[in-house]
C-alpha cells in the first residue's frame, strides 16, 4: 500500500502542468531548430531549380 502514487487534486494537476510547461527550451534546441529550418529551406530551393530543369 505504501508504493501507491499520492492523489493529487485537479486544481494542484493544473498548476503543476503549467509550470512544467513553461520551461525554456536549451540552446541546442534552438540550434536544432534553425538547422532543421534551414535544411528544408535549401531543400525546397534545390527541388525548385531541379523541376525547372527537368521541365525544360
Amino acid at each position: 500500500m505504501e508504493d501507491r502514487a499520492p492523489v493529487i487534486s485537479s486544481t494542484e494537476q493544473s498548476s503543476t502542468t503549467t509550470s512544467s510547461i513553461r520551461q525554456h527550451e536549451g540552446r541546442g534546441a534552438w540550434v536544432l531548430t534553425a538547422y532543421g529550418i534551414s535544411g528544408l529551406a535549401l531543400f525546397g530551393v534545390l527541388a525548385y531549380f531541379f523541376s525547372d530543369f527537368i521541365s525544360h
